[in-house]
């Protein structure tokens, strides 16, 4: 070992010494995997769907919803009402006023087209507790929907899971 020791100093010359090196390497926060640039991406979608006027529609309580997206087969919303396409997940707005129940519903619809959920059920309520005893949130949720850029169609649900109290809603991958 001397002999290599020896060989070195000869190759690099006498006036070198290693350094003593007794510091523990600092600690490093990990990464945060999803990049800066998404972050920023999706709170400005969001900033814009928010500040976006609501264009109140006067849906009565019996009055079904219905939005499809042009460019797409009206086959698609009779498949998603008659129950082909498999719920995967459901938001319930009961209770949340009408700014909140708008953030909730973005961010929803958002993350199901980020994890690739492509068929859900938004539960908007039918207004018998509200004042006036009318919808308030289905007056403006498929207005909320159909700004929405990842939502093909929207269409209220069969009277066995929610009728015109909830709609279902199909996500574009």
């Amino acid at each position: 070992m001397s002999n290599d020791k020896d060989t070195m100093r000869n190759l690099i010359g006498m006036g070198v010494r290693p350094l003593k090196q007794d510091k523990v390497e600092p600690y490093r926060k990990p990464i945060d995997p999803i990049p800066n640039q998404r972050k920023l991406d999706d709170q400005r979608v969001m900033e814009e769907l928010m500040a976006q006027s609501d264009e109140s529609l006067s849906y009565e309580s019996g009055d079904e919803l219905k939005f499809l997206r042009s460019g797409y087969s009206s086959r698609l919303l009779k498949k998603l009402r008659r129950g082909d396409y498999a719920i995967q997940d459901e938001l319930d707005l009961h209770g949340l006023i009408a700014g909140d129940a708008k953030r909730e519903t973005h961010a929803f619809i958002n993350d199901c087209a980020r994890d690739n959920v492509r068929a859900v059920r938004i539960v908007h309520g039918k207004g018998r507790n509200s004042a006036g005893r009318t919808p308030v949130l289905k007056n403006m949720l498929l207005g909320w929907l159909s700004k929405n850029q990842h939502v093909i169609g929207v269409i209220s649900t069969p009277s066995n899971d929610g009728g015109t109290g909830a709609v279902y809603v199909l996500i574009s991958s």
